[in-house]
């Protein structure tokens, strides 16, 4: 009987949906942080990071609509996500400077700061 030939892998090792182990370094005040985020969500670390990885990855789960005017946005600025998600919550400070927090939250009543 002759050998079974060895499956082939994919052209792309990272297209598929199993789960590949990777290391990273990262300081200690990191670590201690996400550990800390983590235990707060009641989640441990690999599916904390694993969450909020998927969530950059996807516009963190926003409508596809939602998700193509944002990315257009970013493109339109020339802008990596990163520094996108960093100009977001600028503008949201400005906001918040003028308005104060929370000034949009359910049952907020409309204020201006003075």
């Amino acid at each position: 009987m002759p050998p079974k030939p060895k499956p082939t892998s994919p052209a792309d090792p990272f297209s598929g949906t199993e789960k590949l182990m990777q290391t990273f370094r990262m300081p200690r005040e990191l670590v201690k942080f996400l550990r800390g985020e983590a235990d707060q969500e009641g989640s441990d670390l690999t599916g904390f990071v694993n969450h909020h990885f998927e969530g950059l990855r996807t516009w963190f789960g926003l409508p596809g609509a939602a998700s193509v005017l944002l990315e257009a946005d970013r493109a339109a600025l020339k802008m990596r996500r990163y520094e996108y998600l960093l100009h977001l919550l600028f503008q949201r400070s400005l906001d918040l400077r003028d308005k104060g927090p929370g000034f949009d939250a359910p049952g907020a009543k409309a204020r201006k700061r003075s």
